[in-house]
This record gives C-alpha cells, sequence and structure tokens, in this order.
C-alpha cells in the first residue's frame, strides 16, 4: 500500500520494468549501462524502507543477469522525496542494501551473494548536495588507516531539480515516464507547475490519445490535484480545455473520483 502521493506515482510508473530500465540507463554509467542485459529486467517483492521514513522515501528493487556471467544483478532504485538532502544517503543506503542480502541469504546460504547497483531519484528542492560515495562520510584524514578496512560503494543519482525541460524531452523514456519526471521535478510548487505545464500540454494529449492512455495518464493528473493544493482542479481544466480536450475529460473522471472518496472518507471520520 502507497503511502503518499509521491510514492504512489513513484510505484505507478516504475515498477513497470521497461520504464524503470529507462531511467535506470539514463542515470548510470556507461559502463553499469553496457554490462545488463535489461531485457532480463524484473521487479523483485518488498520494500526496504524504515516505516518511520516511507514518507519521505520509496523504493523498487529489480533484477536483471548480467551480460558477461549471466549473474544475478540486483538494482535497487530509491525515490528521495524529502523537502532537504539527507546528508548521509550513503549510510542509509548501505543499511537497505545489508536488509536486500540478508533475505537472500536467508534464502540460500550456498550462493554468492547478488551485486546491488544503488541509485537514487531525487525530488529535494535546491537540489542534491549529499557526498555519493560511501567514504565520503568520513574524514579524509585517515588516509592509509582507512584503505583496508573501510567498505565503500558510490551511488547514482537522478537530480530532477538540476533537469531542464529539454534534458526530459531527449531522454529514451516513454511518455509516461518523462511526464512523471516533469511532475516530480516541479509539484511541490502549484504556481510554477501551472507555467510549465502549458509547455507540455501537446506530450499531455499525446499520452492521451493512446491506446489505454487514460489508464496511463490518470495516476499523474491524480498526482497534481494532491500535490499542489494551490493549484485547484478548475485551474488544471480550464489549461487542458482548449489544447489537451481528451485529458481534460480524464481530469473529469480523476475529480469525480477525488469528490467520491473525500465524502467515503468523511463518512468513515464521522
Amino acid at each position: 500500500m502507497t503511502s503518499t502521493p509521491h510514492d504512489a506515482l513513484f510505484k505507478s510508473v516504475f515498477q513497470q520494468p521497461e520504464n524503470a530500465a529507462a531511467e535506470l540507463r539514463h542515470v548510470l554509467s556507461p559502463e553499469h549501462v553496457s554490462a545488463i542485459d535489461w531485457s532480463t529486467l524484473a521487479l523483485e517483492a518488498g520494500s526496504y524502507i524504515d516505516e518511520e521514513l516511507a514518507d519521505q522515501h520509496s523504493d523498487l528493487l529489480f533484477s536483471a543477469q548480467a551480460h558477461a556471467s549471466g549473474e544475478r544483478v540486483l538494482v535497487y532504485l530509491l525515490f528521495e522525496h524529502q523537502s532537504s538532502p539527507e546528508p548521509r544517503m550513503g549510510l542509509r543506503l548501505l543499511s537497505y542494501m545489508v536488509s536486500i542480502w540478508e533475505r537472500f541469504s536467508d534464502a540460500d546460504r550456498e550462493s554468492p551473494l547478488p551485486l546491488i547497483i544503488p541509485v537514487v531519484l531525487a525530488q529535494v528542492p535546491g537540489g542534491w548536495t549529499s557526498p555519493t560515495e560511501f567514504s565520503g562520510l568520513f574524514s579524509a584524514r585517515l588516509g592509509a588507516l582507512a584503505e583496508t578496512v573501510l567498505p565503500d560503494f558510490t551511488y547514482a543519482v537522478d537530480d530532477l531539480h538540476r533537469t531542464d525541460d529539454a534534458d526530459l524531452r531527449g531522454r529514451a523514456v516513454a511518455e509516461q515516464a518523462r511526464l512523471a519526471l516533469m511532475l516530480m521535478r516541479d509539484a511541490r510548487d502549484g504556481a510554477l507547475l501551472l507555467r510549465r505545464l502549458v509547455s507540455w500540454l501537446r506530450e499531455v494529449e499525446e499520452l492521451a490519445r493512446m491506446p489505454s492512455g487514460d489508464r496511463a495518464l490518470a495516476p499523474l493528473l491524480r498526482y497534481i490535484t494532491l500535490v499542489a493544493p494551490d493549484l485547484h482542479l478548475a485551474q488544471l481544466r480550464a489549461i487542458l480545455r482548449e489544447r489537451a480536450p481528451t485529458a481534460e475529460r480524464i481530469t473529469m473522471t480523476i475529480a469525480d473520483q477525488l469528490l467520491a472518496e473525500g465524502k467515503a472518507k468523511g463518512i468513515a471520520e464521522g
């Protein structure tokens, strides 16, 4: 069960292996991209987020085969949707990776542990500033003392705050994923989202007109209405009505759903 609108959109879009593969191929190093057989990417069950952090992070774990050896490789995608950077993200990632290894070790104590490639999708205002190497959390003055005892790894970051529209439009990703990344980048500021959404109406309408476009667009429209309270549904519909009429009709359905959910919640609370 999803805990926040951010979590709901992230999982709705990126638990689809084709969307996850496109995102990961964009953010990972060329060496990692070429080493993985992306046609084998599959979603693994489970979440490794601490319960008290569930409103700030979401995660997805994928498995794939390495081209050269055929060995199983795990790719851990963490969505950081809190309002400030996590200065010790490397430590948090390490704890999640240990939990993953423990799960696999409990299931099979004879086989080697799988390699884990950690990736962070960051929705942090101001941009990502935390060290992306685990060793960056330690004093550089330790020198040779740390070299033989300090575990180390590097994680990749897709910093949405520093991603402009040209970059998003140039990515080899499906339209739903492209629009989701745009919304996750801008949705904290309803006024900004309103201005920028105008330049994305062509993509919104194209998605709405695709086969099953209503199912693809619905979580995006729902996300807008839930995370940008200063962008009222009437404003959104007015923007869509003239240049994205198919999307506007889908928005009406979302509005009815939200109204029904609000009534049901009121009845439950009453």
